[in-house]
């Protein structure tokens, strides 16, 4: 059942000129001569809610988030479109809205309830809950205007969430008082969400976007630049977010980013804090305590923790992420199958094993987390906090190492293949970045994607072959001929790059047990002689495939892994 219908709706605002300043407002004060121009605050926004979905809301300042609320709610009207709401609205909009400094806070709980809608029996009999839940019962005789910003907002949430509603409208819930009463706000959010009641959410908390809602809305300039599943949508947000913060000099160089990692929390910890992560280390495959790595070489993990106060299935999870924020691997121990029954007060420790690093070289970064049984609050989150290096060259940005094969050639190679045709040596530009180029004698005729039976298919499961046979029209001879290929994930994340001497007009490549994750791939191709940096032909995008993933780990490939721990 649909409960918000939203077409074509806008909301223009009008802004006032005067003096050289903008006032954005329908009077003015000011004397002297004035101007106005038109303001769309909302484009052409189209969106449905079904009854009983958490839809999340995102966007930078000033994209329309709080004036697309305020319009759901009824507090504004549209300029233009419709709108069809089903179901009794309650809003958290702007908490404490209504409450009056010189009233003490029993009297405005009567106050602000009624405002809401409740009558004064229904407040009567829901005063001593309201109370309880804001954990204000020795201060409500006093005046409003002794209470701290943190007790007026636990005073305004706990108001409207007693309220009988269908759809509940909040606004930057993060915002709510400390942490402890921020996990009482969260554990009510999901006792809604059994309920059946629905929820739209606005936040710049992107994870916990991630995990409480089924669909995302990015606005951007007052309209829908996206929806759909939330890391995607997430993802898309950094995007803009990064691409609005570097100069214009070094996009129109390097091209566009992709993030997924949202860099601003790195080296933060947040969490409820009943378990602490106390410590943590990195150690090679000789036990030795490092952060230093060869590629390939196996890594440990370890976190120490103290649990203050016991937890009901908890789970463990740890996550790489490199340093520009491209998101690597996320395991955790509930993906893996482990059930964690409690963590009794004492201390303990987890870690995981990477059997093999096939990340390329370069910079990383791990978070921890110790989180509650559903991943929608952190006991202890240690977000991009710990460092650690693979050592090794990597001009092109390659992500990761894979086992391929060239045919007719009949050898695996993994990592790198020999120094003369190693792809760092040959080319020291990024092909991915370039434009498109053709080429009168030379042409990539056909492109074929394989399963390992050499039937075509353009959907591979993690884990199994993938091979990529081109159909290459050369004209002239093949002397000093080379092809390369590269391995890209949908959002332009550069994951592998392989290079080999054109002998043959029929040239094919076989990544074995392709390690990737859910999500949409693509293939380059470029050609070009070996002693003219020069390319001949390039040409972008020539295939693009599927991956899916059997399990739920998050980022971008498969790492083989293990896990270990000791409880108290």
């Amino acid at each position: 059942m649909r409960v918000i219908k939203l077409e074509n709706v806008g909301k223009k605002f009008i802004l006032t000129h005067q003096n050289d300043k903008i006032n954005r407002s329908f009077f003015s004060s000011l004397s002297g001569q004035r101007t106005t121009t038109e303001f769309w605050a909302l484009k052409n926004i189209n969106l449905e809610v079904e009854k009983g979905k958490v839809v999340g809301l995102i966007g930078r300042n000033g994209a329309g988030k709080s004036t697309l609320l305020n319009i759901i709610a009824g507090i504004s009207s549209p300029t233009i479109g419709k709108i069809e709401i089903n179901g009794r609205v309650s809003c958290l909009l702007t908490l404490g809205a209504g409450f009056q400094n010189e009233l003490t806070g029993r009297e405005n709980i009567y106050l602000n309830s009624s405002i809401l809608g409740m009558s004064r029996n229904e407040i009567n009999k829901k005063y001593r809950s309201i109370v309880e839940f804001s954990e204000l019962d020795g201060f409500l005789d006093s005046p409003l205007q002794t209470y701290s910003q943190g007790m007026r907002l636990r005073l305004g949430f706990s108001v409207a969430i007693h309220m009988d509603f269908d759809i509940l409208l909040i606004d930057e819930i993060l915002s709510v008082g400390d942490v402890w009463f921020q996990k009482k706000c969260f554990d009510k959010i999901d006792e809604f969400r059994k309920q059946g009641k629905t929820m739209v959410i606005t936040t710049q908390a992107l994870g916990i976007v991630e995990r409480i809602c089924e669909e995302v809305f990015l606005l951007e300039n007052g309209e829908i630049a996206q929806h759909g599943y939330p890391q995607k949508v997430t993802a898309r947000y950094l995007e803009l977010l990064n691409e609005k913060r570097l100069p214009e000099t070094f996009l129109l160089r390097y091209g566009k980013l992709r993030w997924w990692a949202d860099k601003r929390f790195w080296e933060k910890k947040e969490g409820s804090r009943e378990v602490r992560i106390v410590e943590a280390s990195t150690y090679n495959s000789s036990g030795k305590q490092t952060n230093q790595f060869k590629p390939g070489e196996s890594i440990i993990f370890k976190a120490y923790f103290i649990v203050d106060q016991e937890v009901i299935d908890p789970h463990f999870g740890v996550a790489i992420f490199r340093e520009d924020g491209v998101y690597c691997y996320g395991p955790n121990t509930s993906f893996d199958g482990y059930r964690i029954e409690r963590l009794n007060k004492g201390e303990g420790f987890f870690s995981i094993h990477y059997k093999s690093l096939i990340l390329r070289p370069g910079k990383y970064r791990f978070s921890a987390a110790i989180w509650d049984k559903d991943e929608v609050w952190a006991y202890d989150y240690h977000v991009g906090y710990y460092k650690f290096e693979i050592i090794g060259d990597n001009k092109n940005g390659q992500l990761i190492n894979l086992k391929y094969r060239w045919q007719p050639d009949s050898w695996w190679r993994k990592f790198t293949i020999s120094n003369s045709e190693n792809i760092d040596s040959l080319l020291d530009i990024n092909l991915q970045e370039q434009d498109d180029i053709v080429h009168p004698d030379i042409e990539i005729d056909t492109v074929e994607l394989l399963g390992s039976d050499d039937e075509p298919r353009y959907t591979f499961h993690t884990g199994e072959d993938l091979k990529i046979k081109l159909h290459l029209k050369v004209h002239g001879d093949y002397q000093e001929l080379y092809l390369w290929l590269g391995l890209f994930r949908g959002d332009g994340i550069y994951c592998h790059g392989a290079i080999r001497r054109i002998k043959e007009d029929v040239v094919s490549l076989t990544y074995h047990s392709l390690p990737l994750l859910t999500g949409d791939y693509y293939l380059s191709a470029g050609i070009w002689k070996r002693n003219n940096r020069t390319h001949l032909l390039l040409k972008h995008k020539i295939s693009a495939f599927k991956i899916s993933f059997f399990g739920k780990d998050h980022g971008t490939v498969f790492l083989e892994h293990n896990w270990e721990w000791k409880l108290p």
